[in-house]
């Protein structure tokens, strides 16, 4: 029976042959996107949870209110020791730094081996591994590896890197230079944890090293005041205790801040950030690493929906096609039934005709999966592969087939086997016509499938309309034809050097020596004073740190006042709009000649700029002031010319760049960087969800124009003799394909009517993440209904041409 029912199967697939493509083109991409978005969630979803005691981990982080308000991730330095001594209920603490340095290992004569490399780098007490004990020790152990000054403990991977060993524990007494001086001896060595994980931190330092002071960074110990978002306390609750217990004890600490810094203008709540939710949290209080976008769940949310609702439209092509060609299995199963054939039987028959048929799909799926991993590499999570052959992705693929057959195949069987022999074996069933029982639903899930198409048409045109939208905007300085090169911190002298030497070269117009460029992901605040009519006025300023060619070389525009003069301190400031507005002033320009108190000092406005955006258009702007101090200069802008900036000429001259580099910094790493590519990251997020919208659209709109070329076609097959009786009578050919896409095109108008307003809200709600955005103008709604019209049009005309186009003849004689 089994081998008869396949051969049957076989043998409709294999005589239908159009419609079996359409089915497995359709199912088979339904099913691809499905799984790729399954397996990105499944491992976005698996961070860190393989950490023993999870649940009982959780992170202080800092929340402001008054003056400033937001989130940091990080704590003052002084809260960790405060919670050693005053509060109970936590098992281990783990205070550490997150860090980066250039690291070169060292070979025994004392040399470097390797080019110095930028690394990321946790400082670390002993308790560290007592609150996240998922480590396997191969060397070594927290008490004794990392007691002392001078210590460094290395996961396998990291020694065979640093040192080309084949056993990792080989590693052991060698040494590495992290930044310009700090040597340090490796004493321990860990297994490599799993890739997905936010504690990515392959070189563990002792905080001993911190505290003698011979690491490359410092750090203000013991001090509560300031708040570093380097500076990380994650707690180990005791079984039974809860969040709010500790909560309730930090109150002391919140008290004691407000007490003890009351001229901050703003008070401190110290927060408990369950360790599950770091993933997803945003990013000032979500993941350490600062070169790759934190996951959002939201986002991923809506990839499992756009998943879903991708192989739903794949599952009703194939009801529809189904339920549609019924029509002529017809008599073979009024046939079937009159000679004793039950329902249960046909139920089988035809479900097993399904389940082939979405086998044969999920081969195909396999292989395009495949393929999307490398077209969608840039916004696949990183160390993410697939492997069609692995027992996890057979696995997953087997569930998906059975889901897949059951959803498309169970209505259709149904269907099919619940046929009345007589009308069957009468040819009295039609496909949108009378005596089709199931017009209504096919009509239903056809408006469905366009209704999912146009809202991603209009997302699709929407996102890529704000995306252009944030790239052009003025955002009030020059980035084009602007490189510029983070600088090392110690080496305080070759800066100007370097700078000297490379304003002789003609290529670059200007040069200027600053803390960073007028726009840039981090930022650096400072709550400032004004005294106004004997009020005293705080504000939360964001700060520039440059010298007096930063204004020029960002071509800010000066509205007022003048330049600020060079100084080794801030002495003076230059103040942008927002800003003096909020100082009270009516007129901006006013405020040049008041003062600010700014570090305990006045220091003089001189100058007005007019606004520009120092972070991404998500955010309003702020107050921001612009001061020289040489002691914050970490990076070398350069305006290059015109002519300078294309093909071989650039590739020449950054060569140029990286030689004087090496003259100057022989043992850091030549880094660039270009403003423009830089504030386009900003927007990395929002391009990656731009590129998978346009996808989902491309393919929505695939499988359902291949489902309604299908039906199209089918309705043409099933109005031969009518057709070709139209046309001896004088039908055109323009009247006849009217007749046929008449009804379809009415469905397409119904789904843009319903998918309108969801695909104003869907995008408004998007939208509203930014400050500043488009408008949702009326001509992006008409586009959109007039690209999925004339899609469906087109889509259906080529069938409905070639029926037009027929003989009546052939269509006739066999009347």
């Amino acid at each position: 029976m089994l081998k008869n029912n396949l051969l049957l199967a076989l043998r409709h697939l294999w005589r239908n042959k159009m419609y079996t493509a359409i089915n497995i083109l359709g199912l088979s991409i339904g099913i691809t996107a499905f799984l790729v978005i399954a397996l990105i969630a499944r491992y976005e979803l698996s961070f860190d949870t393989f950490r023993v005691d999870r649940d009982q981990i959780y992170r202080v982080y800092s929340e402001f209110s008054g003056v400033f308000s937001g989130q940091n991730r990080g704590i003052g330095t002084a809260v960790a020791p405060w919670v050693d001594e005053h509060v109970s209920g936590v098992a281990y603490k783990a205070q550490f730094f997150t860090t980066g340095a250039t690291a070169s290992p060292l070979n025994p004569q004392g040399k470097a081996m390797d080019e110095a490399r930028q690394n990321d780098i946790a400082v670390v007490e002993p308790d560290y591994f007592s609150v996240f004990s998922d480590y396997e020790w191969l060397n070594g152990d927290p008490e004794s590896s990392l007691a002392e000054p001078n210590q460094v403990v290395l996961t396998a991977k990291k020694a065979e890197q640093y040192f080309g060993v084949v056993n990792p524990v080989d590693a052991l007494g060698r040494q590495i230079q992290y930044g310009d001086a700090s040597i340090l001896t490796v004493s321990g060595i860990l297994a490599d944890l799993p890739d997905n994980t936010d504690l990515y931190f392959n070189d563990f330092v002792s905080m001993a090293t911190v505290e003698s002071g011979n690491w490359v960074q410092k750090y203000k110990l013991n001090d509560l005041g300031s708040t570093n978002s380097n500076s990380q306390l994650f707690l180990k609750l005791l079984p039974g205790k809860q969040a709010e217990d500790i909560d309730a004890q930090l109150v002391a600490l919140e008290r004691q801040y407000e007490a003890e810094h009351k001229e901050h203008g703003f008070i401190v709540n110290y927060k408990m950030q369950p360790f599950s939710k770091l993933h997803f949290s945003p990013a000032n209080i979500g993941i350490f690493d600062q070169s790759r976008s934190p996951a959002h769940l939201p986002t991923l949310y809506l990839l499992i929906g756009v998943a879903v609702l991708l192989l739903l439209v794949a599952a009703i092509n194939f009801i529809n096609l189904e339920t549609a060609q019924s029509i002529r299995r017809a008599r073979e199963i009024g046939v079937r039934k009159v000679l004793g054939g039950s329902k249960e039987a046909l139920v089988g028959q035809f479900m097993g005709q399904t389940f082939l048929l979405t086998a044969f799909a999920m081969i195909f799926a396999l292989f395009l999966a495949k393929f999307s991993f490398y077209y969608f590499a840039d916004f696949m999570p990183p160390n993410l592969t697939f492997d069609p052959f692995s027992p996890q992705v057979l696995l997953f693929a087997l569930g998906t087939t059975v889901l897949v057959a059951l959803i498309a195949g169970t209505y259709p069987a149904f269907v099919l086997s619940a046929y009345r022999p007589a009308l069957a074996l009468k040819d009295r069933i039609g496909v949108f016509g009378k005596g089709g029982g199931s017009h209504n639903l096919r009509r239903g899930l056809v408006i469905f499938q366009f209704v999912i198409a146009q809202v991603l048409i209009f997302g699709s045109l929407a996102v890529g309309h704000q995306i252009n939208y944030l790239l052009h905007k003025d955002m009030g300085f020059s980035k084009d034809a602007i490189v510029y090169l983070n600088l090392p911190w110690r080496d305080t002298s070759q800066k100007y050097l370097l700078a000297e030497e490379l304003k002789r070269w003609p290529e670059i117009s200007n040069i200027s020596l600053h803390g960073s460029p007028p726009a840039e992901n981090g930022y650096s605040s400072s709550v400032i004073k004004f005294q106004k009519d004997g009020e005293e006025l705080s504000h939360n300023v964001f700060r520039k740190f440059g010298d007096t060619s930063y204004v020029h070389l960002y071509d800010l525009h000066l509205l007022a006042g003048r330049n600020i003069q060079p100084s080794d301190t801030v002495k003076e400031m230059i103040i942008n709009e927002t800003y003096a507005r909020q100082l009270g002033f009516q007129e901006p320009a006013e405020a040049i000649g008041h003062y600010l108190d700014y570090d305990d000092k006045k220091v003089p406005i001189v100058g007005l700029v007019q606004d520009f955006h120092f972070r991404s258009l998500h955010q309003v702007i702020e107050p921001v002031a612009i001061a020289d101090d040489h002691s914050s200069y970490g990076t070398l802008g350069l305006k290059l010319m015109t002519g300078s900036t294309s093909g071989t000429q650039l590739e020449g001259l950054l060569a140029r760049l990286e030689e004087q580099w090496k003259r100057f910094y022989p043992d850091n790493t030549f880094h660039y960087e270009f403003l423009d590519e830089a504030i386009a990251n900003f927007y990395e997020s929002e391009q990656r969800t731009a590129k998978l919208v346009r996808t989902a659209t491309l393919i929505a709109i695939l499988i359902s124009c291949l489902g309604l070329f299908g039906l199209v076609s089918f309705a043409a097959n099933q109005r031969t003799k009518e057709i070709g009786i139209r046309k001896v009578l004088g039908a055109t050919v323009s009247s006849i394909v009217g007749l046929l896409s008449r009804e379809f095109l009415l469905l397409v108008i119904i789904a843009f009517a319903l998918a309108t307003p969801l695909a104003w809200w869907a995008t408004r709600q998007w939208l509203g993440d930014f400050a500043y955005h488009i408008r949702l103008s009326w001509w992006l709604f008409a586009l959109c209904g007039g690209l999925g019209l004339l899609v469906a049009f087109l889509t259906m005309s080529v069938q409905a041409v070639r029926a037009a186009l027929n003989n009546p003849v052939d269509s006739l004689k066999s009347e």
